[in-house]
């Protein structure tokens, strides 16, 4: 019974090592210095699409935000593509100075960016940026994203942040999950040359990239879908931090809890479809399969913490030195995405809230298990 407790133990702490050492290798590789690349000459055209389905509170912000940006007026536009709306999401558009595509039939946000795209093609336009209509550009995002074209890339992701993190200790703890999730682990991903991933939040298709691989993607977390279908034609995604988009994020436990669903259920129903597919790519030698496996088989880590823990709960002196040591590697890979990306200062503030938070992150882990599978395209709640 001992070996058999012990061997228990052993497979928690593999179980937790792979995926920790993961995170520590790419850490690694995001904060070593990298190769310095020439600025853009802001040549490229880009058409901003902003999906809306009833943002009426904070579309005018938004289009304001991407229509102030440090580039060529000539060279880009703001279209948002009202899809569904009950709303005046779509007036309120016009009047901040987008160009407005409304659009009625089945709902999501696939569609309605498939829908866009159809007519954004026969225009002359080089590359087309994804923001979401809660969110606001930094004003360096198109020469940003002028740069990383100008050097060969077809996909680019901008750093993905959290406009109202002091909301409240939800908002810190995303801000945290953010500043690992959304920028710390794509850098180091694109640093070994890997792709990034793409967030559905400012993220850029480069003309090409669109033709050859259209936005067939109409699942709940549309984003990783397509990004398995860039994979497959071969297109890897670069991550830039030298500019980003700002969303709001809920801060009540129903609305958060309702996104946090949506996201488990949707990477989930992911992992069903194409998980199997890219395993036997990736044994066939495919790179860019074995890329978007590790992509969507990656565990939130909070998972991490269950096998680790029960391997020191299980396992003799040297398994709980090695649960040690993979808790302070873990712990260093946040320390220094909050320094990088976030506040060290929330940080300390998130560590007291950590045991409740793995318990409400567990419960919705199990609830998108059995949620009901159809979840539409519908509108988080935000604060008044």
């Amino acid at each position: 019974m001992e070996f058999l407790v012990n061997l228990l133990a052993w497979l928690c702490l593999l179980i937790a090592a792979i995926p920790i050492l993961y995170f520590a290798v790419v850490t690694v590789a995001a904060v070593l210095p990298g190769k310095g690349r020439p600025a853009g000459k802001q040549e490229k055209r880009f058409s901003v699409v902003i999906p809306a389905h009833n943002e009426s509170k904070l579309i005018e912000e938004t289009v304001k935000a991407a229509l102030a940006q440090n580039y060529n007026a000539e060279q880009y536009q703001v279209v948002v593509i009202a899809d569904n709306c009950t709303d005046n999401t779509a007036e309120l558009a016009r009047q901040a100075g987008a160009n407005v595509i409304e659009r009625t039939g089945l709902p999501g946000k696939g569609q309605a960016l498939f829908h866009a795209f159809e007519g954004l093609l026969k225009e002359e336009w080089d590359a087309f940026l994804i923001v979401d209509a809660d969110s606001l550009m930094h004003r360096d995002a198109l020469k940003a994203l002028d740069k990383e074209l100008s050097n060969g890339a077809k996909v680019i992701q901008l750093r993905y942040a959290i406009r109202n993190p002091e909301d409240s200790i939800r908002t810190r703890a995303l801000e945290l999950g953010m500043a690992s999730f959304n920028a710390l682990r794509p850098k180091g991903r694109t640093a070994l040359g890997l792709s990034s991933g793409i967030f559905g939040n400012g993220f850029c298709v480069s003309r090409e990239a669109l033709e050859n691989v259209p936005y067939l993607a109409h699942s709940i977390v549309e984003d990783i879908e397509y990004h398995i279908h860039l994979l497959r034609k071969g297109y890897k995604t670069v991550f830039t931090d030298e500019a980003c988009v700002y969303a709001e994020m809920p801060t009540s436990v129903e609305d958060n809890k309702t996104q946090r669903v949506r996201w488990e259920r949707g990477r989930w129903m992911t992992i069903k479809s194409y998980a199997g597919e890219l395993f036997k790519r990736s044994l066939k030698g495919d790179r860019c399969a074995a890329d978007g496996l590790l992509d969507v088989l990656t565990p939130p880590a909070t998972m991490m913490l269950y096998p680790l823990l029960g391997a020191a709960l299980l396992g003799d002196s040297a398994v709980r030195i090695s649960c040690a040591v993979l808790f302070l590697l873990l712990a260093g890979h946040y320390l220094i995405a909050s320094m990088r990306y976030g506040s060290v200062k929330g940080l300390v503030r998130i560590g007291c809230f950590v045991p409740w938070y793995l318990v409400w992150k567990t419960w919705i882990f199990v609830v998108s298990f059995y949620k009901e599978k159809t979840l539409g395209w519908n509108r988080t709640g935000r604060n008044e």
